[in-house]
């Protein structure tokens, strides 16, 4: 478990199952994640089951994000394509609608920068943002990453091509 200030962040349980289905299953955020087809309750059980929640181990990771404040699942973090030769890995947030514009994805998310920064010793994070997302922007912004490119017309969603944008922060504690 990761303690943030007002957000803590734990490996998923069983009894998370539906929640992470019902964010997986919503077809309005499937042009994020490229999903194209809806997951089974056993695809998610399985997916928990299996999982050692070891980025080393699993090359990725799922965390819940609980508000401390009313002990409820907030959201998600994944950690994704993590490279332990060139110690970078992806980073991917969700925030159900009900907990936005309280803080709890930049406490989540700084919580998990130092964490990968500090204890897992990774050189940089990047994430991709559609570059007309201008709160998930800000967000990756204000945690200190850097816009380093635009993807042309690199998601296609609602009959027409989107840019999408980069982001990088790189390690200021990293020691070679």
């Amino acid at each position: 478990m990761l303690n943030g200030s007002v957000t803590f962040l734990r490996k998923p349980e069983l009894s998370d199952a539906q929640f992470m289905l019902d964010i997986e299953n919503d077809e309005r955020y499937w042009h994020l994640s490229g999903n194209t087809s809806p997951y089974t309750l056993q695809d998610i059980e399985q997916f928990i089951d299996e999982s050692s929640s070891n980025l080393e181990i699993d090359g990725q990771l799922r965390l819940v994000i609980i508000d401390i404040a009313t002990k409820n699942r907030a959201g998600l973090l994944d950690i994704f394509e993590y490279d332990s030769l060139h110690k970078r890995a992806g980073i991917g947030i969700f925030v159900a609608e009900e907990f936005r514009g309280k803080g709890l994805a930049f406490d989540a998310l700084n919580t998990l920068i130092q964490y990968l920064f500090k204890v897992m010793d990774l050189h940089q994070l990047w994430c991709n943002v559609l570059a007309d997302n201008d709160s998930s922007t800000n967000l990756f912004l204000k945690a200190g990453f850097k816009q380093t490119c635009i993807k042309k017309e690199w998601i296609f969603y609602n009959n027409c091509y989107h840019d999408e944008a980069l982001f990088q922060i790189i390690n200021p504690y990293h020691s070679l």
